[in-house]
């Protein structure tokens, strides 16, 4: 697919869009206000689980500590935890599973209580990130009426992608398990949409009123990095973007990926 395509295609649609897209075998880079920074939506949730899993190699978390989820902790959106009366009981590693594969707020409140919204901050930088912030919990809307909002930024989020394909985050053993989970996702209508929902896709998404985001690794025959963000947009538009172009880098690189 021609790279003038792609350009025109992201000029065709209505918004902030930042396209990041890496080949890891041939080391292609194609960025198109990829290193600006997005209205985060769920993607924020992608680092917050990666320095999670850090500390957890660091031996200063335990994904067996278990915590209580109280009425008052639940919030709207996505997710199971809220649709359970009383308290609940789950494990770090549970509220890390809920936050990442069916995106879930009121897990990915409690993992940012327990770690600290000003230690996540720090984490961030530590991995690297400079335009990705973590300026709040999810729902939080009196902290948004203040304009404290989570941004990420898609060259970004694909280094870290980058990092967990290559097995250098933390560790080999760290890296497997957060590829491995992000393997569990169960929101896959963007990136791999048109793919197919059952072909090799790491990824997380986010959306929200206006926004749409979707970062992956993507098991085609040459894997590729491809993370989209979308702000001020027309969702359904910039979805059906999003599907196509992914379906055409996948065909580029050679189509399904061959585990032998």
């Amino acid at each position: 697919m021609e790279r003038e395509e792609i350009k025109n295609r992201i000029e065709g649609l209505t918004g902030n869009i930042g396209f990041y897209y890496e080949n890891l075998v041939t080391g292609e880079v194609i960025s198109y206000d990829g290193h600006e920074a997005y209205r985060a939506a769920s993607v924020i949730k992608l680092p917050i689980f990666m320095y999670v899993m850090k500390l957890v190699s660091e031996g200063k978390l335990s994904l067996t500590e278990e915590l209580i989820v109280h009425d008052e902790d639940k919030c709207r959106g996505c997710g199971a935890l809220k649709s359970f009366d009383g308290n609940v009981k789950i494990t770090m590693e549970g509220l890390c599973n809920l936050m990442i594969t069916i995106s879930d707020n009121t897990a990915t409140n409690m993992v940012i209580e327990r770690v600290g919204l000003e230690i996540l901050k720090a984490g961030f930088r530590d991995m690297g990130l400079e335009q990705a912030v973590i300026a709040r919990k999810l729902c939080d809307m009196e902290a948004a009426s203040k304009g404290l909002q989570n941004y990420v930024c898609p060259a970004e989020i694909g280094m870290l992608l980058k990092q967990v394909y290559d097995r250098t985050f933390a560790s080999a053993a760290i890296s497997e398990r957060i590829e491995r989970t992000l393997l569990e996702q169960q929101v896959r209508h963007k990136i791999p949409g048109y793919i197919g929902m059952d072909k090799k896709i790491a990824n997380k998404t986010g959306e929200e009123d206006g926004t749409t985001n979707d970062a992956a690794i993507v098991f085609a025959k040459k894997p590729f990095i491809l993370v989209i963000c979308a702000n001020k947009t027309d969702v359904p538009e910039t979805e059906r973007f999003i599907r196509q172009v992914a379906l055409d880098l996948y065909k580029e690189n050679g189509g399904d990926w061959d585990a032998k």
